[in-house]
């Protein structure tokens, strides 16, 4: 990055646990590809994170639709805690050249110094990029930034990885043969590295599709895992896949003294496959991290030298981890400090004591679960267990979730959201309500919208009451009736804020943005909200939130105003679904010499919905009695919703999106009248269906 105030803002956020680090540099897809540690025990972790290229989710046809990956560098100090001295906030995003997701065969890995590897088909075989932190091409490394390396044969599996005196080890395999390459730190193939840079491995067994691990040891030997297809008359013959490692000798042979003739086979019950991730300790022992059959946790295993399990570690060598909610159950990278700890990268990092406990030295420093934003607004959401969640700076929304959780919103006009009685309640037996420490009466607001209270009250009937303790060090908002759980709503706020908690900031139902019969601007907030834009030619953006969306009279531009680095669907189960409702014919309609009708932008297929009950239509057809005829303009590249019958005034319903939604745009979409006693709105009596 060439300055401080050249560099993009970073939308990141951190989860932080017992032994576990997880940084999600952007507001979309994220991946963790490697690990790698400097000499100062500094931690360099390498990877990808996904923004909308094209399109945005939900939008018509899935080649309306892409993302586009930035590498990524992050540091974090040897205690798992961001290293704010490197980039930006200790988080470099790294343009690359490609397009990731269009490659099959694509592999990625960072150095020591925080510069990033890639490597992909191309220059007659497989091409390895070196990029700077500003996403240049490193021009230092091979040629003009790019190296070569040719296998001798068709290859499925790759993979790559970085040692820290920067050499660089680049493995392919096919089904009968396999090859590492070893470049060193300025591209050049390492002609001390076997023949010109290159060992061809000769492993056992048949390999079919799966990516491979490969670790180069001191004395030249490589040790090789896979999948490793066992048929009913032997190992050596194609059937079912189970996971292998072998061990071969400088020459490329294998060494017959590693487990059953140079191969350890891992029961298929461990659920291992060949996405596990292998390193080796200085003493020669084996780590493999990978997938479990359980599809919440991950394995480790450690293996003695000859290939045996170590007891020493977790009692029997084999250790189960859980990850996250909606995390993935693997690793792609995994390295031993000097101290023995073993770093893993999965979507999330973990460390490991030596034998196997985790290090609770690492990530979380009081032991428990954190969530952090950064200076921007964030969308911080929790997980079903106690955390303490901080928004920092920017204007933030917070929801705990489940567990007993402590909310920070920091500077900013925060918003603290509750879906259901179980984020935040008590019992006659337990305690979980969660807890707001900074909570500002005058900015800051409580998202109540969906547990269904009518406001505030005595905490019965429907009502919440507002209550401070004794010394007036806390205030309670709390209901007194249980649902059939034996919950009560209970939030608890730090302070005496009994004079301050009311209607403006304790949002009860959807808050209603009004504009003026003029030409308005309107942009929603984070709260779910009913926007009317009334007369004029308004333009409206929703924002965040579940909105309803009533444009009103006037030709009017109206988006949902959803976050395009988020899914269809959010993330953590965060779901804006926005309604865009008409209530009347003289919302959005055209005459023979004018148009008045709406344009919709941003819509999301199977997530917001265009609402057209109160106007009597019952179905798509072809726009005479209560259908709706949809009609796509190429030029223009919109979608019409429209009535080809006129009212007694000229007036002929019509509604625009953006794109091509002819063969998007279903019932799940919209909201139809019943098909029985309908009157179309501004229509005469005669039309009625009976």
């Amino acid at each position: 990055m060439a300055s401080t105030d050249s560099k993009p803002t970073i939308d990141y956020t951190v989860r932080t646990g017992p032994g576990t680090v997880q940084v999600d540099p952007s507001t979309g897809g994220d991946q963790t590809w490697s690990v790698i540690l400097q000499p100062d025990d500094k931690i360099i972790v390498g990877g990808e994170s996904f923004q909308t290229a094209i399109g945005y989710p939900g939008s018509p046809g899935d080649e309306s639709y892409g993302t586009r990956g930035s590498f990524t560098s992050v540091r974090l100090n040897s205690d798992g805690s961001l290293d704010s001295s490197f980039s930006q906030d200790g988080i470099a995003l790294v343009p690359g050249n490609l397009d990731p997701e269009a490659y099959a065969d694509y592999v990625m890995a960072v150095q020591a110094d925080g510069k990033v590897l890639a490597a992909q088909p191309g220059l007659g075989g497989l091409k390895v990029e070196r990029f700077n932190l500003d996403g240049t091409l490193d021009t230092t490394f091979g040629s003009d930034g790019a190296a070569a390396v040719v296998p001798p044969f068709s290859y499925d599996g790759l993979s790559m990885y970085a040692t820290a005196d920067g050499s660089v080890y680049v493995s392919l395999r096919g089904t009968s043969q396999a090859i590492v390459f070893k470049l060193d730190s300025s591209g050049t193939p390492d002609r001390d590295f076997d023949a010109d840079g290159a060992l061809v491995l000769n492993p056992t067994g048949h390999y079919g599709s799966g990516n491979i691990a490969t670790v180069v040891q001191p004395d030249g030997s490589v040790l090789l895992g896979s999948w490793l297809y066992v048929g009913s008359d032997g190992p050596h013959d194609p059937g079912d896949p189970v996971y292998a490692v072998q061990r071969l000798a400088a020459d490329g042979d294998l060494d017959t003294a590693f487990g059953v003739d140079g191969v350890v086979y891992f029961d298929a019950a461990l659920g291992l496959d060949y996405r596990s991730a292998m390193t080796v300790q200085a003493d020669g022992k084996i780590i493999i991290a990978g997938e479990s059959k359980d599809s919440t946790a991950f394995n480790v295993l450690r293996l003695n030298v000859d290939g045996s399990f170590d007891t020493s570690f977790s009692d029997d060598g084999k250790l189960t981890l859980q990850v996250p909610q909606g995390e993935k159950n693997y690793a792609h990278s995994v390295v031993i400090q000097p101290d023995g700890k073993i770093l893993i990268a999965g979507d999330v990092i973990t460390r490991l004591n030596a034998d196997g406990s985790l290090d609770t030295t690492f990530g979380s420093q009081d032991g428990q679960y954190h969530v952090d934003g950064s200076m921007e607004a964030n969308q911080l959401i929790g997980n079903d267990t106690a955390e303490i969640i901080r928004g920092l700076g920017g204007d933030d929304v917070l929801q705990g979730a489940g567990g007993r959780d402590v909310l920070a919103g920091g500077t900013g006009a925060d918003i603290f959201r509750f879906t259901q009685i179980s984020d935040s309640y008590r019992t006659a037996t337990e305690t979980g309500s969660d807890r707001i420490l900074d909570f500002d009466a005058s900015q800051d607001r409580v998202d109540l919208i969906a547990l269904g209270f009518t406001g505030i009250g005595d905490g019965h009937d429907g009502t919440l009451a507002i209550q401070a303790n004794a010394d007036g060090t806390r205030t309670y908002l709390k209901s007194f009736d249980a649902n059939a759980d034996g919950q009560r709503f209970e939030l608890a706020f730090e302070g005496n804020l009994t004079g301050q908690l009311d209607s403006t900031n304790l949002v009860f139902t959807a808050p209603t943005v009004e504009g003026t019969a003029g030409k308005d601007v309107i942009t929603g907030s984070a709260l779910s909200e009913v926007i009317y834009g009334l007369a004029g030619n308004d333009r409206i953006d929703g924002g965040r939130g579940s909105d309803v969306i009533i444009g009103g009279a006037g030709a009017d531009h109206l988006s949902g105003g959803d976050d395009p680095n988020l899914s269809v669907y959010g993330r953590n189960g965060i779901n804006d679904a926005d309604v865009f409702r008409y209530t009347s014919a003289t919302d959005s309609y055209r005459t023979d010499t004018q148009s008045f009708v709406d344009l919709i932008d941003r819509f999301a297929n199977n997530n917001d919905k265009i609402d057209v009950s109160a106007l009597g239509y019952t179905s798509f057809g072809d726009g005479t009695g209560t259908t709706l005829k949809v009609v796509y303009n190429q030029d223009l590249d919109r979608t019409y919703l429209k009535d080809v019958e006129a009212d007694p005034q000229g007036h002929r319903f019509e509604i625009a999106l953006t794109g091509d939604w002819t063969q998007d745009l279903g019932n799940t979409e919209m909201i139809f009248a019943q098909a029985e006693e309908v009157t179309l709105v501004g229509m005469s009596s005669e039309v009625a269906l009976g």
